[in-house]
């Protein structure tokens, strides 16, 4: 079974080149069949490798005896291709509807040929067993998603975007090549090496430059500001794809230097564990106070991004320290909350794109009453919702449990200074998942419930079967893995570590239907119709309702040194003594701290010193020789120095 792969990256390729050869609607449709079929290839050889059906070296090649690419298949591999294949499965039954209604034939070809090509990049980054295929794979993964974020290159937002992006995700790449050639001079090998001490300096070196790297790709904060421009900019399916498998292959990354490559050290697991706090409750704050639909869904990614940092760190820690078990039910606790969270993002970012489809619109004021119109999507996304609210019995509820629980189990068997430490981490995870809690309230009230507030939203209807299929695709599957969790881990080895899902989702159903049956029996039979009661108001209008930053202004309130929150107002009166307003303006403004403060600032001292370089290309012959002849002496002397 695992030679499967081998075809599944074939049919991937061939689905790339189909718009070469086909445009328009046949396009999309064989490249999305071709890509399905490596979709499910790439699921059933998970599958058994997952199950120790088989497992092992793929496919091993040299370009030169130096630069050795091999494959191979292990289970942690497989937790992450599995994830892969699903999710191409749902992006394969979205993206013909999706794609058919995207402006411009050229742009429509090369997203239907540049998505595959992504696929199979990621693909062979998690199969890579060398660190020189993997940063050859990465770096093909980085440049195609480049590619599908600059898409609709016509919009000025989109290309500042996608050049953002591509700065970010270069100086990523630049970070895990320090690192690889760090690893090369500890190990002499590119294959992947294991038990590196960062307790000398080489062995710290790779480990800083590896985890900058992964930090960077991963939407870590600081490091994060890309994921708010690239995903608003681009196509919906491919959103889907950064957020839910992109992101997690760089977290697949550091599980695998954490777990291979370096001796578990608390120090790293304490860098570890700070970026992941941080990243985790700014993720989550400032996806509170997004107004765009998609910009809110990548804040969220961050703010997941930061709770699965924050399951490895403590498997680090815990590992350091001598707690073996914890350490491993906190790793398993952010594995599975990994490819939770490829699911339900997936699952969230096509819903999205959906009711973007159908009001042509991604600003959460703009919409609302979307429920009655487009009860699928609507009914998909309130899914998504409860998964990543962490709501039991979803699968978002069952990896964060085991981090919890990894978290109090090592409270009770730390030393005290260690306690402190345990405490802090538990109190800003809870934080995080109270405000994730308030975030999909706004997300799921003010875009599908109450009335609509414009006439797009008003006129807008169901998208077609097919884009109703693919997202779910994700939401079966995010309410099977959560039901079954408990009995995933134990076909996996890891028995005991969750409760039985299963039995609460039976008590849970038999309560609903109970329930039900008692009000269906009790209630009366007369029909009444009425409106919903609005505070005395005789006709309620959308005008009456909370908007986005009306229903989030409290939060922003208490955290208001951390947004840097600016509140002005503006009034115009009527009188000369100002007791009847005529007209006003307020306006709560956000400073956006690591842009003006971080990137902001780098950007104009790496402009000054390009401009300061360039004067030295001035065209004057002379000056050229005087460079050469200045070269040449500091040559001599250091090479009399040396000798």
């Amino acid at each position: 079974m695992i030679d499967l792969f081998i075809p599944a990256v074939f049919f991937f390729l061939a689905a790339g080149a189909i718009p070469i050869w086909l445009t328009g609607i046949r396009s999309y449709r064989y490249c999305s069949l071709i890509q399905g079929c490596a979709g499910v290839l790439t699921i059933l050889a998970s599958a058994a490798a997952l199950l120790h059906i088989t497992g092992g070296e793929l496919i091993s090649f040299s370009l030169t005896p130096l630069f050795p690419v091999i494959l191979g298949i292990d289970r942690l591999t497989a937790a992450f291709s599995l994830l892969l294949g699903i999710l191409t499965i749902a992006v394969c039954c979205y993206s013909p509807g999706y794609i058919s209604r995207m402006h411009g034939e050229r742009s429509r070809d090369l997203l239907c040929s540049l998505i595959p090509i992504f696929l199979a990049s990621m693909l062979l980054v998690v199969l890579s067993r060398t660190t020189f295929a993997f940063l050859f794979f990465w770096e093909v993964m980085a440049v195609s998603s480049f590619f599908l974020v600059l898409i609709e290159y016509q919009e000025e937002k989109t290309r500042r975007a996608a050049f953002f992006y591509l700065a970010m995700t270069q100086l990523s790449t630049v970070c895990i090549f320090l690192g690889v050639i760090q690893l090369y001079l500890n190990s002499g090998s590119f294959e992947f090496p294991t038990g590196i001490s960062i307790t000398t300096l080489p062995g710290l070196m790779a480990f800083l430059s590896i985890f900058l790297g992964i930090a960077i790709k991963a939407g870590a904060i600081p490091f994060h500001k890309w994921l708010p421009y690239a995903h608003p900019a681009a196509a919906s399916p491919v959103s889907a794809l950064m957020s839910g498998m992109m992101l997690n292959t760089a977290l697949y990354m550091l599980v695998r230097a954490v777990t291979g490559f370096f001796i578990p050290n608390i120090t790293s697991g304490l860098v570890i564990l700070f970026f992941g706090c941080l990243t985790a409750v700014l993720g989550v704050m400032y996806a509170v106070k997004e107004q765009d639909l998609k910009g809110l869904l990548a804040y969220s990614s961050i703010d997941n991004t930061g709770v699965i940092l924050i399951g490895i760190g403590l498997f680090v820690v815990f590992t350091a320290t001598g707690h073996q078990a914890i350490g491993t039910m906190a790793l398993l606790g952010a594995v599975f909350h990994a490819v939770s969270h490829g699911l339900f993002k997936g699952l969230l970012f096509l819903t999205a794109g959906s009711v973007n489809v159908a009001t042509g619109t991604r600003n959460i004021d703009e919409l609302g009453g979307l429920l009655v119109r487009m009860p699928w999507t609507g009914g998909l996304f309130f899914v998504g919702v409860l998964a990543i609210s962490a709501l039991p019995p979803l699968n978002g509820f069952a990896g964060e449990l085991l981090i919890y629980q990894a978290l109090i189990t090592g409270l009770m068997q730390s030393e005290p200074l260690m306690q402190v430490l345990l405490v802090i981490v538990l109190s800003l995870f809870g934080l995080t998942g109270a405000l994730t809690a308030v975030c999909f309230v706004k997300a799921f009230g003010l875009t599908f419930l109450a009335l609509p507030r414009t006439p797009a939203a008003k006129q807008a209807h169901e998208v077609p079967l097919m884009m109703r299929t693919g997202p779910a695709v994700l939401s079966i599957a995010c309410i099977l893995s959560g039901i079954f969790s408990s009995q995933i881990l134990a076909v996996l080895g890891y028995p005991g570590y969750l409760p039985d899902l299963l039995l609460l989702s039976i008590l849970l159903i038999g309560a609903l239907a109970l329930t039900y049956a008692a009000v269906y029996s009790l209630a009366s039979r007369e029909t009444r119709i009425s409106i919903t009661w609005g505070c005395g108001m005789q006709d309620p209008t959308s005008k009456m309702e909370y908007t986005g930053s009306g229903f989030t202004e409290p939060v922003v309130r208490i955290f208001a040194p951390i947004f840097r929150t600016r509140i002005t107002f503006s009034k115009e009166y009527q009188d000369s003594e100002h007791c009847f307003v005529k007209a006003g303006v307020a306006r709560i403004e956000l400073m956006k701290f690591f842009e003006e403060y971080l990137y902001l600032p780098a950007a104009r001292l790496i402009d000054s010193y390009g401009s300061a370089i360039s004067q030295l290309q001035n065209g004057n012959v002379d000056t050229y020789v005087l460079y050469v002849f200045g070269a040449v002496v500091v040559l001599v002397v250091v090479m009399g120095w040396l000798a």
